[in-house]
């Protein structure tokens, strides 16, 4: 009887394969694209000194003059930098390669993930290190990982804070992956669900108990390890919660944490991504380059609220 490896030789799938890719990102749900014409320009900033919410007398005596009042504009500048990567397919790969592999698809997709990934690091970081944006840092028994914490009220107090300062009411909780965890097992929120009938705190059921629209859990990790060493695995979000307004679309007179300037007028450009590709004769490969213009900038400080090191 033929061995089994004399009757069969092993060739690739073609109905399956392994990547390591991230999560969905939400770097583009909290600083939501605003389309723009030029790689650089300016942007109006409406009333500053929150003149509106002033109270003046409005009473005019017959004859007299009406109370003269005004507001103050002022503008800021952005500019969509450009990020971009490339990476080399030899004729060698791409003469050898098996019907599953896509050498160009595949590329174009590495790349793509890896400026969405510094994309989303970014954004991270400005939570993280911006010494502007309102918050507070917990430590201890107010860590939302202690059972003598109180994540609800917190939460409640941050939502004070920015309507007193924005007046929009916050409608965007993010609690990353190792919070999210936290939170959903903490006694004080468990027996604030317990005669909901939702025996299991989903993101859903914490939007609910929090009163925002979403509360969203980013999972998205990179590798902190050098180059050839074995993979060191980090949350991007690392252990920071925050609250935020974000409104539904970025637009004239509107208030919003955060915005990504989009240089969606690019030569070449498909909403603001570029993938492009040339021969390189001298490597005998053919060389693909993906790009993206943008600036994330943070356009008004009160509309977010961070806890630092939210768990332990």
């Amino acid at each position: 009887m033929p061995e089994v490896s004399q009757v069969h030789v092993n060739v690739a799938l073609t109905n399956l394969s392994v990547a390591y890719r991230n999560p969905a990102f939400i770097s583009d749900l909290i600083a939501p694209a605003v389309s723009v014409r030029k790689q650089q320009d300016r942007y109006f900033i409406y009333d500053t000194a929150r003149e509106t919410f002033r109270s003046t007398n409005d009473h005019r005596a017959p004859g007299a003059a009406a109370n003269e009042v005004d507001f103050a504009l002022s503008t800021d500048t952005y500019y969509c930098a450009d990020h971009a990567l490339v990476s080399v397919i030899p004729d060698e790969e791409r003469d050898n390669a098996d019907p599953v592999i896509q050498p160009d698809i595949d590329r174009t997709e590495f790349l793509a993930d890896k400026i969405d990934l510094n994309k989303e690091i970014q954004i991270a970081n400005i939570v993280a290190l911006d010494s502007s944006l309102p918050g507070t840092t917990l430590s201890g028994d107010t860590q939302w990982s202690d059972a003598d914490s109180n994540p609800i009220t917190a939460i409640e107090a941050g939502r004070a804070a920015i309507i007193e300062k924005v007046q929009p009411v916050p409608n965007t909780l993010v609690l990353p992956q190792q919070v999210f965890s936290a939170v959903r097992t903490h006694q004080k929120v468990l027996d604030s669900i317990q005669y909901t009938g939702q025996g299991i705190a989903t993101a859903q059921v914490l939007a609910q108990l929090f009163d925002v629209e979403r509360v969203l859990v980013p999972r998205a990790v990179k590798n902190t390890a050098q180059p050839g060493q074995d993979p060191l695995m980090e949350y991007v979000w690392g252990k920071h919660a925050f609250l935020c307004y974000v409104p539904p679309r970025a637009a004239l007179k509107t208030i919003t944490f955060a915005c990504t300037f989009a240089w969606t007028m690019a030569a070449g450009s498909v909403s603001g991504r570029l993938v492009e590709t040339w021969r390189d004769h001298t490597r005998k490969s053919d060389v693909v380059r993906v790009q993206r213009y943008y600036d994330q900038k943070v356009i008004a400080a009160d509309a977010i609220y961070v806890w630092k090191n939210a768990v332990a």
